[in-house]
């Protein structure tokens, strides 16, 4: 037997590649230039990459077996089921992305990739207090200059 999809998962990979071709298609449909499609072309490329990676290995993943050496007691236990706080996460998880596109074009790439990226870090299990600021302000500047020098047109930035 097959490894099968949660509905939740099989929802969000379906909603981010719709997303995802939106955008491709409509950068192409404004200009289909590469100093258009620098970026979204091979972002969108490597999203659907990914998608058919994921599918084929759930796909592929065969079905947890269940354990014959259990005894009948631990059997009758009751799983747990998934927590709705994981629920709650991956939904600030999203809403936080969206204040992140939102302060793109008014706070700047670099101070809005910086928060995001902390924020992440931490939700992520970062503790200490100088790790999450850290790998932000690196991974911040790396991606600043990186894009930077990929586009052909200035960013809006706020530090940097």
């Amino acid at each position: 037997m097959t490894g099968k999809f949660h509905a939740t998962h099989a929802a969000l990979i379906g909603i981010i590649l719709a997303i995802s071709g939106y955008i491709t298609w409509s950068s192409i449909q404004a200009r289909a230039s590469l100093d258009n499609l620098v970026v979204v072309a091979p972002v969108a490329g490597l999203i659907a990459l990914i998608a058919v990676v994921i599918i084929v290995a759930t796909l592929l993943k065969p079905a947890a077996t269940p354990d014959t050496s259990a005894t009948a007691e631990a059997d009758a236990t009751p799983k747990p089921t998934p927590r709705a706080s994981a629920i709650w996460g991956d939904m600030l998880l999203l809403a936080g992305f969206a204040v992140f596109c939102y302060a793109l074009t008014h706070v700047g790439f670099d101070l809005a990739t910086f928060l995001f990226v902390w924020a992440g870090v931490v939700m992520s299990g970062g503790k200490s207090w100088w790790m999450p600021p850290l790998y932000a302000a690196i991974f911040t500047v790396l991606l600043v200059y990186g894009f930077g020098s990929l586009f052909p047109y200035p960013m809006l930035t706020l530090v940097l």
